[in-house]
């Protein structure tokens, strides 16, 4: 894990109070994310962890303001660069998509055009923003060294591919190259390992540290792999129930949680629980419909008190940008992996 976090403390990227919220055929509302409020240092990697469902996939498309029918962002502001990016022109947000703003999503060969080669879908954001064709000699030179950069061996070859006869490690490549052909300010990957054999995460993982220190990238990664948040990132927010519920930098989070559900989620993980002492956390999450009043963790506290389950808690901020959203946080034990 690394222990250093970098002092350069220019906000690129602020969200305040972001609300996404999804109506079923039924009229039913479900509130994925309530109120989600973080922000980002230039060149620095946020984390972005919580459990399956939690709403990571939506606040990445949520930021790029690209949440699609039947969701719809109903409040909050996504601060980029001093403008608003909830608030922009569509011909404003379409100039920043894909380059100085890319989006790495998960399951990559399912994002590929099945009847384009790999030079089409590498050079996409690059021709979208140049009007290059795609028959360009340019083009082609430019996707074969940006393959060279991803450490893909045979980048010419790759560039002659069509998806299906790509690995799943070669697509997560290709998606990684596509994503950074414009050199974008900001990258958003959302499980960028995610269903890839563990040699080949590995690998992706390296790749992903070797373009940080390259390129000096801002980074905003999500995950529910605690050893994947816990090497490449320099700050963790820990989201639930559709807020932000934690946030510190790495070391801090990692070794000094403060919320009960955070700490729950280390007890209750094999790589980070004290030997023989696992410990799930009970029940189940919350219903996005329903939340539970309060403190939408406290129905699984066992430090919940009367006041947990009828006020809504502060943000408690701690200092060195550790905030946590809790009632008790005199009363919480420190977390210990002895």
């Amino acid at each position: 894990m690394k222990l250093t976090v970098k002092t350069n403390k220019e906000v690129l990227l602020e969200v305040q109070n972001l609300k996404t919220y999804y109506t079923n055929k039924y009229k039913v509302v479900f509130k994925i994310l309530d109120g989600v409020s973080f922000k980002i240092y230039r060149g620095t990697t946020l984390g972005i962890l919580g459990p399956s469902g939690s709403g990571k996939s939506v606040l990445a498309r949520s930021i790029l303001n690209l949440v699609e029918r039947p969701g719809k962002i109903v409040e909050g502001e996504v601060i980029y660069k001093g403008k608003d990016l909830l608030k922009a022109p569509e011909e404003v947000l379409n100039d920043l998509r894909g380059k100085e703003i890319s989006l790495i999503l998960q399951n990559a060969p399912g994002s590929f055009d099945p009847t384009r080669d790999m030079t089409f879908a590498t050079s996409q954001p690059f021709r979208a923003h140049t009007k290059e064709k795609y028959a360009n000699p340019e083009v082609k030179m430019l996707v074969v060294s940006q393959l060279q950069v991803v450490a893909i061996s045979e980048p010419v070859k790759t560039s002659e591919k069509f998806s299906h006869q790509l690995s799943g490690g070669e697509s997560q490549r290709v998606k990684i190259a596509s994503a950074l052909i414009n050199n974008p300010t900001l990258v958003i990957a959302d499980e960028p390992v995610a269903n890839i054999d563990a040699t080949v995460a590995r690998q992706i993982l390296d790749l992903f540290q070797i373009m940080k220190e390259k390129y000096q990238l801002t980074m905003i990664l999500i995950a529910h792999n605690l050893g994947v948040l816990a090497e490449l990132s320099d700050y963790v927010a820990i989201l639930y129930a559709g807020k932000i519920i934690e946030h510190g930098d790495v070391e801090t989070i990692f070794y000094h949680p403060k919320h009960p559900f955070t700490q729950g989620l280390f007890y209750a993980s094999p790589s980070m629980a004290p030997r023989g002492r696992l410990k799930p956390i009970p029940g189940d999450e919350p219903d996005p419909t329903n939340y539970p009043s309060g403190c939408r963790f406290h129905p699984r506290c066992e430090y919940a008190i009367e006041k947990c389950r009828r006020e809504e808690p502060p943000l408690v901020d701690l200092g060195n940008d550790h905030t946590v959203l809790c009632w008790r946080i005199e009363e919480i034990p420190e977390f210990t992996s002895e």
